[in-house]
């Protein structure tokens, strides 16, 4: 494939994000989106642009969303944590505005690589502090043991993804069930299974930003082949010693009660639960996980 084929393609998932961001019912949301970059990393990548937050001065926070979420899973707690440090918020390889033809496979290691490239491009060698929600938790964690010198300390938002094996889906399966993943109704069940009182908490602006990313060209694609490796699993046995704590919704009914006992045990993950909460602290209760998270890097 050429390089003018694959600017050509950069430049359409450019153009559907200018307009997605045009069609944001959330003001967090638009204030966010206002906030991207595009940034070009190494020939890695096919020399694509990639979409990445940057906002405000000081140390550097990077957050990390998600399964199948995008940067904007943030929006509740990005301006205040942008008014006291450099908030860096990309779009996990193969997940939200990300452009989906910069390599063939999608997996952990995938997105690993180029979470170090990304860092590497921005000049981050010290005093990193990761946030990483659900499964941008075992991101953080496998980021964290592949470059250790560069980050300070973590803050693990529900994290998903620590124990167990890595459950490879075959094909065609992966694909069924990307396809299914898709439907509107899937979708809309799926954001509200995350809230802990979603008839009060979900609405148009949620459900919204839960699928708006699904209009990239490719996105299913990527989804597949991110199901057929396996994901992220696993990923404790990347503790080590740099600081973590944990905050998770005592509501929370994705991750489940076992999965949230089994992450109570482990005592270097220094867990905190919320009452009332759902799968995501940082969009359930953003006060008080911005106060936990801002308190905690202060310590």
């Amino acid at each position: 494939m050429t390089k003018n084929y694959f600017e050509q393609l950069d430049n359409l998932n450019v153009e559907f994000f200018e307009s997605a961001k045009l069609s944001l019912l959330d003001p967090l949301g638009l204030y966010l989106a206002n906030d991207v970059k595009w940034i070009k990393l190494n020939q890695n990548w096919n020399s694509l642009k990639f979409p990445v937050v940057l906002g405000g001065e000081g140390q550097p926070v990077l957050l990390l969303h998600g399964f199948d979420s995008s940067f904007l899973e943030f929006r509740r707690i990005y301006k205040s944590l942008k008014s006291n440090y450099r908030v860096i918020v990309p779009d996990l390889l193969g997940f939200g505005f990300s452009p989906r033809c910069a390599t063939k496979r999608y997996n952990s290691s995938k997105i690993i690589s180029y979470l170090i490239d990304l860092l590497k491009t921005l000049q981050i060698k010290k005093n990193l502090k990761i946030i990483g929600a659900s499964m941008g938790g075992s991101t953080a964690l496998q980021l964290a043991y592949e470059v250790p010198d560069t980050v300070h300390k973590i803050i693990l938002l529900s994290p998903a993804g620590l124990f167990g094996e890595p459950k490879r889906v075959p094909f065609p399966l992966n694909q069924i069930g990307a396809s299914f993943l898709g439907l509107p109704q899937v979708r809309k069940s799926l954001c509200r299974q995350a809230f802990a009182f979603p008839d009060e908490c979900v609405g148009e602006m949620e459900e919204q930003i839960a699928s708006i990313h699904l209009g990239c060209k490719g996105w299913r694609n990527s989804l597949a082949s991110f199901a057929k490796s396996g994901g992220f699993a696993g990923t404790y046995k990347y503790i080590q010693n740099i600081p973590i704590r944990t905050v998770c919704g005592e509501n929370d009914r994705i991750l489940g009660r076992k999965e949230i006992k089994n992450i109570r045990n482990i005592e270097k993950l220094n867990f905190i639960g919320l009452q009332n909460c759902g799968h995501l602290p940082h969009l359930d209760m953003p006060s008080l996980a911005s106060k936990i998270i801002q308190d905690y890097f202060l310590e």
